[in-house]
């Protein structure tokens, strides 16, 4: 069907044998070429990677980060330093700390996977201002992808004018994974997270809850910015002006249809 650009949110690379259910998933399709990831979401009773790195920042202690990545490596049987980066990072900015969940999140699913990495600092770009600059991020990106056929790239930041690590706000991996379905001239753009689509209700509290088959990007974009998180309202932009259709789906049960979002 042409080029399909997948977003796999943090409870997709939340452990080991979440990192083999994308590698799956991948394999499963040779269209999913281009897979972002966000930094690794809570597990039992491990809290999300960002806010393990925001307190990192806050305590210049590498050391937790650091050990949950080394658990999930080890899982993997990959033998990486994650502790390195992390305090480099630290003497840096607290952007840069916190963009490393992601950064070292695709470093590993790249070691793993044996795709290419992409650092989003080369090709997600911002202005002066903080603003995504799409101009040029829409030039990087087609530029990467003609010499990268397939790739692995974080999710949740870019780089300033400067070369300084810029993040987006939290959650924000489904912006870049817009970002790059519409910078490499994507059919689709995937975005695998945790629910099986956009449902009629909350399933814990609706257990007649269904899944809603297809909606417009107008109604999705209403329904994100009403509180329904389950795409972040500003990554149905650059999609939705390319023209290209974003389907929901959940990583825990791959061959469900999901939601189809497009028009």
């Amino acid at each position: 069907m042409g080029i399909i650009a997948c977003k796999f949110g943090g409870t997709s690379t939340a452990g080991a044998d979440m990192f083999k259910r994308i590698e799956g998933i991948l394999r499963q399709d040779p269209d999913r070429r281009y897979a972002v990831l966000s930094a690794p979401g809570r597990c039992g009773d491990t809290e999300k990677m960002t806010d393990a790195l925001y307190r990192a920042w806050r305590n210049k202690d590498a050391a937790r980060a650091a050990e949950r990545f080394e658990a999930i490596a080890r899982g993997l049987s990959i033998d990486m330093d994650f502790r390195t980066e992390i305090e480099r990072a630290l003497r840096v900015s607290e952007a840069e700390t916190v963009s490393r969940g992601e950064y070292l999140c695709a470093k590993l699913f790249a070691r793993f996977s044996g795709m290419p990495f992409v650092d989003a600092a080369d090709v997600i770009r911002f202005d002066a201002r903080g603003q995504i600059d799409y101009d040029k991020t829409s030039r990087a990106l087609r530029d990467m992808a003609r010499t990268h056929p397939r790739a692995v790239i974080p999710g949740f930041y870019g780089s300033g004018p400067d070369g300084r690590i810029v993040t987006l706000p939290r959650n924000g991996s489904d912006i870049t994974g817009a970002l790059v379905a519409a910078g490499v001239g994507a059919a689709l753009y995937e975005n695998w997270t945790d629910v099986p689509g956009l449902m009629t209700g909350d399933p814990g509290a609706d257990p007649g809850a269904r899944v809603i088959p297809a909606v417009s990007y107008a109604r999705m974009r209403t329904l994100a910015e009403d509180g329904v998180q389950v795409l972040h309202p500003d990554c149905l932009e650059p999609v939705a002006r390319a023209g290209i259709p974003t389907r929901i789906r959940c990583t825990l049960m791959p061959d469900a249809p999901g939601t189809l979002v497009e028009g």
